[in-house]
């Protein structure tokens, strides 16, 4: 049975949106403040500012049919980073954004231009403090704990912004999180515990966008869906988690687990005269996991394993009260790093498993299996660069494969153009998007 994106009703409420930017810009005018106060005492002496930032264009055009202008964002991106003493270092950054192709065209619903069109925000924003083997971030961050390709895998702490799918770097498409983000490090062993106040969520495209996910229900059937209810910013609602790594024998191990919320809601629902009512509810989620990695001549070995503890996923049957099932999922990759004759290499098998698998899950399998491969090659002192990245199922048709070349001239001007291309079923993690292939410009001036 087949997923089908039909009808999607997302209340779009341009004061909450006001409220966020202007509470940001708050927090960013305090830390900005207290940072100058510290400066005009005792450590005066010691402060260095650095400035920092850019200013991108960003063109899309769908090749799929019908054919049309899907993006002319014009982005810019402003940090400044300053070091207080031999101790304390502080950054500030900010990004905004404006689309007119939302406004010069009529091909999208009026939500969708609320959503994408426009929007200012606080990004890496935090104090940094270190003591010998401690360091202490506490701000508004990104936290890695993963570095698969072209997928997220342990990269489990932040928040996504899937509004373009997993399209944009990663460092834009992470949400960086009020926190606390504290770590121990001794010789082989590194210690880090992890604590996040304010909740945020993943953000994904209103219905009728360009990559909108569609809703668990049968082909041509009418749903509506209300906005989640997200739980208070309070102690008893927040975030913790720890890493722990130790290196043996060149073999750097590390595990971790995360108290959090899911950050995808699930999608509880009931059936009234055929049409399927959605409300997405926050549902808490432990995750576990481990990584691996080991140099072995030049070529670099690593795995990532990811297990998610009693996830409520969706199904289909019309009898089940709300339509979800709790199921424990298991995530990990297989991946290699390397290099010949310039070309830099990364492969990557991926799994999916759901030991007690149920055949009512939707769009999932007991088992399912993927590849991905992304060669890199410099050309010309690396003014031009290539790249070409292959996401794909090994088990049906569904993939996702961009090839790219970059320009950079001097230190300020890089140009980039490539394709994103979507092939495979609509009920595919990528063939779902197959209409939305894409050729892509950007320009970005970095000062």
């Amino acid at each position: 049975m087949k997923i089908t994106d039909k009808l999607s009703l997302r209340a779009t409420e341009g004061s909450e949106a006001i409220s966020k930017i202007a509470s940001s810009c708050f927090a960013s005018l305090a830390l900005l403040a207290m940072t100058q106060l510290i400066c005009s005492n005792a450590y005066a002496s010691d402060f260095k500012l650095q400035s920092h930032g850019s200013i991108k264009q960003e063109t899309a055009l769908r090749i799929s049919q019908p054919r049309r202008l899907t993006k002319l964002r014009n982005q810019f991106l402003l940090s400044e980073s300053g070091r207080i003493n031999s101790q304390l270092n502080f950054k500030i950054s900010g990004r905004c954004y404006y689309d007119p192709v939302y406004e010069a065209t009529d091909y999208y619903p009026k939500t969708v231009g609320s959503d994408q069109m426009y929007e200012a925000e606080l990004r890496d924003t935090y104090l940094d403090y270190s003591n010998g083997p401690f360091d202490l971030r506490i701000g508004k961050q990104q936290i890695v704990w993963g570095e698969a390709v072209g997928l997220f895998f342990a990269d489990v702490v932040n928040a996504k912004d899937l509004r373009e799918f997993v399209l944009p770097d990663f460092d834009m498409i992470r949400t960086p999180q009020w926190g606390i983000d504290a770590e121990y490090s001794r010789d082989k062993l590194h210690a880090e515990f992890v604590w996040l106040p304010v909740l945020e969520l993943n953000k994904t495209g209103v219905s009728g966008s360009e990559f909108a996910f569609p809703y668990p229900v049968p082909e041509n059937t009418t749903f509506t869906a209300r906005d989640p209810d997200k739980p208070g910013n309070n102690f008893r609602n927040s975030e913790i988690g720890g890493r722990l790594s130790y290196i043996f024998n060149g073999l750097d191990v590390s595990i971790f687990n995360f108290y959090t919320w899911d950050k995808f809601p699930a999608l509880a629902r009931v059936i009234n005269s055929g049409i399927y009512e959605f409300k997405q509810t926050i549902k808490r989620l432990n995750i576990a996991g481990m990584t691996f990695a080991k140099e072995i001549n030049d070529i670099v070995y690593k795995a990532e394993f990811v297990l998610n503890c009693k996830q409520y996923l969706p199904i289909f049957d019309t009898n089940d009260a709300d339509g979800l099932v709790r199921k424990d999922n298991i995530d990990y990759l297989l991946g290699t790093d390397f290099t010949v004759k310039n070309v830099d290499i990364n492969a990557q098998f991926m799994q999916r498993i759901i030991p007690k698998y149920d055949s009512r899950l939707v769009n999932e399998e007991k088992i399912r299996n993927s590849f991905a491969l992304r060669l890199d090659k410099g050309f010309l002192d690396n003014k031009f660069k290539t790249e070409f990245l292959v996401i794909a199922s090994l088990m049906n048709k569904d993939l996702l494969y961009r090839p790219s070349l970059t320009y950079t001239s001097g230190n300020n001007w890089k140009f980039k153009t490539g394709f994103d291309i979507f092939k495979g079923e609509a009920d595919g993690i990528f063939g779902k998007f197959e209409k939305k292939s894409r050729i892509f410009f950007e320009s970005t001036f970095s000062f």
